[in-house]
């Protein structure tokens, strides 16, 4: 939450009460009308403080309801001599890559791809007092499609690797599904997000405070876009 929210109202609400024990004194030392001035401005201080620290709760509810934070960006590259095969460059956002044991990173294979993680998510008023989800990144997987046409039904295949394999600690989930309701827990769970994978397709994950969002770069939506319906020119552009 800004801090402005709060230096604002608190230096309104000190300023208010020294005009109200200034008042206060006047009054007792017989000065009824310096007395009265100071009391009218410090109540009227008291309640600018008030309107401002309502208004700052409101505004702070939707920034922080609809507040994201980055999570990985993804670029996919072919593999050469593989058909739908595809190294994945993952870059989580605190630096760290997603590499399989031997160091290198890791191949999928498909036109779909799908990354998920376990969330715990905080009620809204615990959100807006600055207590953001928290998330584990847990698998990253491709798949092809199944596909359905008039004449047959190709079955899917599931590719994947992942990303935390044991419990490390305290489980932290377990004890947020136990007691998670007396500390402003509103519910935990798993949420995934997936998009058409290809040679070149790049995405910015970023989680908001109840899922998982993966965006294409432009280059990216305009080579889906062709994939999808190719010759498609947008009116007023090209396709690529």
């Amino acid at each position: 939450m800004s801090l402005i929210w709060w230096i604002l109202p608190s230096i309104a609400g000190v300023l208010g009460l020294i005009l109200l024990f200034a008042g206060f004194a006047k009054m007792a030392g017989l000065k009824p009308f310096a007395g009265v001035a100071r009391l009218a401005f410090g109540s009227g201080f008291l309640g600018l403080a008030g309107v401002i620290a309502f208004a700052g709760l409101n505004i702070q509810t939707y920034k922080r309801l609809t507040y994201e934070r980055p999570v990985a960006t993804v670029k996919f590259t072919a593999v050469p001599d593989q058909p739908n095969a595809y190294r994945a460059d993952v870059v989580f956002s605190d630096g760290e890559l997603l590499l399989q044991a031997d160091g290198t990173a890791p191949v999928f294979r498909g036109n779909e791809w799908q990354i998920g993680a376990k969330v715990i998510k905080f009620k809204p008023m615990a959100n807006i007092l600055g207590y953001d989800s928290i998330y584990r990144l847990e698998h990253m997987r491709s798949l092809d499609a199944t596909q359905f046409s008039s004449e047959a039904v190709t079955e899917g295949k599931v590719d994947g690797i992942v990303i935390v394999e044991t419990e490390p600690g305290i489980n932290v989930g377990g004890l947020a599904a136990k007691y998670g309701s007396q500390f402003g827990i509103d519910a935990e769970y798993g949420s995934a997000t997936y998009q058409p994978m290809g040679d070149g397709y790049e995405y910015e994950v970023s989680i908001t405070q109840d899922a998982l969002i993966a965006r294409p770069s432009e280059a990216t939506k305009a080579k889906i876009q062709d994939n999808s319906y190719p010759g498609f020119k947008p009116i007023g552009g090209s396709n690529g």
